[in-house]
C-alpha cells in the first residue's frame, strides 16, 4: 500500500505526537489546508480534496480527537458524501479508495460493511464504523515539511526559469540576422512554455551560455584595445609537444612564475592555505566577469589554471573582454595551438 511515509523527504516521520501531547493540536480545517498545499505532489485531484472537506465537515468536533469515534471517524454514507460533495456515487468511492491508498484516511470497517453508529440515552456517539480521519492528525508534521520541500522545488524552478529567460535575451542582443541561430530559440521557446524539471532547464541555460561565450570570442578587434598578437601563436611550427603531456603534469617553479605573474603572486602571498588560494582566485575570475569560462578553465589543472589567471591579470589594462580572451586561451591550448609554456613570457611594454 502506497503511503504518504513512503512519498515524504528522508528524516520526515509520522507520529500519534507529531502535532501536540495527543496529536490533536491542530484544527481540522488547519489539516485540510495541510493536505491542499501537497495536492500536488500527492498527485490528488481537486474531487478528493472536495471529498476530503465533505468528510470533515461531518464531524462535530474542532479537532480531531482520537479519544472519542466521532471525533474521528465520518460514518455518513456515500451517498451522504456524494450529495455535500456535488458528485456520483462512483466517484466516492474512487477517490475514497486513492485517499485510503495515500495513507490520509484507514477504514474501520464493520461485519456488514456499513458505516454506522451507536448513541446512549443522551444522543452521543459511543460506537462507530466509517473512514478515520485521525491520520491527518498523526501525520500533520510530515505534511508541513513536504509544503516546504514542494514550495523550495517550485522557487527553484522559478529561479532557473527566470535565469534561462534572462540568458536568452542577452543571447539575442548579441545576435545578429546573419547569426541567428533558431533552432535553439524555437527549442528555448518549446521548453519554457511547458514545465519542465530542473535538469531540462539547466541544460538550457548551460548550452545558452556556451553560445554566448562563443559569441563572445568571436567578436573582432574587442578583446584588446590595440588587437595585440598573442605571443607566440606563430610558433606552431617550432613548438614541440611532449607525447603524454598533460596539464596536471605541468611543473613550473616559485621563481618562473612570481616573474611571469607578479600581481597574482602578490594576492596570494598571504594565503594560508591551497583552499584559500582556490577562494582568492575565484574572486579574481569574479571581477574579471569570467563566468563559467573560469569553471572551464580550472579542469586544466592547477598549475595551469593558475597561469592562464595570472596571465589575464598581467595584461588586464588591455584587455577589454577578459571571458572572451579566456575562453580563446583555453581553447587554443586544447587544440595545441598554442603552446602553454607561451603563457610565461612577460608581455610586451606599451
Amino acid at each position: 500500500m502506497k503511503t504518504i511515509q513512503g512519498m515524504a523527504p528522508a528524516g520526515a516521520r509520522s507520529s500519534r505526537h507529531a502535532t501536540g501531547p495527543r496529536g490533536i493540536a491542530q484544527s481540522k480545517w488547519q489539516l485540510l489546508k495541510a493536505i491542499e498545499d501537497i495536492r500536488e505532489p500527492l498527485g490528488l485531484k481537486g474531487t478528493s480534496i472536495s471529498l476530503l472537506r465533505a468528510m470533515i465537515s461531518f464531524l462535530r468536533v474542532d479537532h480531531i480527537d482520537p479519544a472519542r469515534d466521532d471525533g474521528h471517524i465520518c460514518f455518513a454514507s456515500n451517498a451522504s458524501l456524494a450529495k455535500r460533495a456535488h458528485v456520483s456515487i462512483q466517484t466516492v468511492e474512487r477517490h475514497i479508495a486513492k485517499l485510503v491508498s495515500l495513507g490520509l484516511l484507514t477504514r474501520r470497517s464493520s461485519g456488514n460493511g456499513k458505516r454506522w453508529a451507536r448513541r446512549d440515552r443522551q444522543g452521543s456517539v459511543v460506537l462507530a464504523t466509517g473512514l478515520s480521519l485521525l491520520p491527518l492528525a498523526e501525520r500533520y508534521a510530515e505534511f508541513v515539511v513536504m509544503a516546504q520541500t514542494h514550495e523550495d522545488q517550485k522557487n527553484e524552478l522559478g529561479r532557473l526559469r527566470d535565469m534561462c529567460s534572462a540568458a536568452l535575451s542577452n543571447l539575442k542582443a548579441r545576435l545578429s540576422g546573419v547569426n541567428w541561430d533558431e533552432g535553439l530559440f524555437s527549442k528555448a521557446r518549446n521548453l519554457l512554455r511547458r514545465q519542465p524539471n530542473k535538469a531540462a532547464l539547466r541544460d538550457l541555460l548551460a548550452e545558452i551560455t556556451v553560445e554566448i561565450s562563443r559569441i563572445s570570442c568571436e567578436e573582432p578587434d574587442n578583446l584588446r584595445g590595440t588587437a595585440p598578437e598573442i605571443e607566440g601563436h606563430k610558433e606552431t611550427s617550432k613548438t614541440q609537444y611532449v607525447k603524454e603531456e598533460t596539464s596536471f603534469r605541468i611543473e613550473v617553479n616559485q621563481d618562473e612564475m612570481e616573474r611571469a605573474y607578479p600581481r597574482l603572486c602578490a594576492e596570494l602571498r598571504f594565503a594560508k592555505n591551497q583552499e584559500e588560494c582556490q577562494r582568492i582566485m575565484g574572486d579574481i575570475a569574479g571581477q574579471l566577469n569570467l563566468g563559467d569560462t573560469w569553471y572551464a578553465i580550472q579542469k586544466f589543472g592547477p598549475a595551469l589554471s593558475f597561469m592562464i589567471l595570472g596571465y589575464l591579470l598581467e595584461r588586464v589594462d588591455t584587455i577589454s573582454n577578459h571571458r572572451g580572451y579566456a575562453f580563446k586561451l583555453a581553447q587554443d591550448l586544447s587544440n595545441k595551438s598554442l603552446d602553454w609554456r607561451t603563457l610565461l613570457k612577460k608581455p610586451k611594454p606599451n
